[in-house]
């Protein structure tokens, strides 16, 4: 037989079961205290074609998984755009995207991306339009690039 002392104990046990649940229970619900996943963007380099799958993603940390599946060397770079019609500032050679003109937009980059090889590059993106593209020499005229949305999250 149970005696008070044991009851008490068994329904301080089943109260804070309770409550714990409810707090793991809300946590894992999407409220607004709750942690966003990051999303993950596919990059695929080849030569004079750059592709992110997918191309529209909610605002907040994303994973940029590169692939360099051309014969070539890469790079990627990711700046703002006001409306991502591919049309960067050009340097004088009018075949590279001017840095110097975008830097004060540019978010993120990453150099030198081997034939053959993966990298990621972790960014963290506000809702918004973006152009990401390779300026190897004549890479981004030659139309190595593309638009990526940045959406509110819902």
């Amino acid at each position: 037989m149970w005696g008070g002392r044991e009851v008490a104990m068994g329904v301080k046990g089943a109260v804070i079961l309770v409550a714990v649940s409810v707090m793991l229970a809300g946590s894992s619900c999407g409220g607004p205290s709750a942690p966003r996943r990051e999303s993950t963007v596919k990059v695929s380099l080849r030569d004079f074609r750059l592709t992110v799958t997918p191309a529209r993603v909610p605002a907040g940390w994303v994973s940029m998984d590169l692939s360099n599946e051309g014969p070539d060397t890469h790079e990627m770079i990711i700046v703002r755009t006001a409306a991502g019609d591919g049309r960067l500032p050009l340097r004088l050679d009018g075949i590279t995207a001017d840095e110097d003109a975008l830097a004060a937009r540019k978010v993120d980059s990453a150099d030198t991306v081997l034939p053959g090889t993966r990298r990621t590059l972790r960014v963290h993106l506000e809702p918004g339009r973006y152009e990401v593209f390779c300026n190897m020499a004549g890479h981004y005229r030659a139309g190595m690039h593309t638009e990526l949305v940045v959406v509110v999250p819902s």
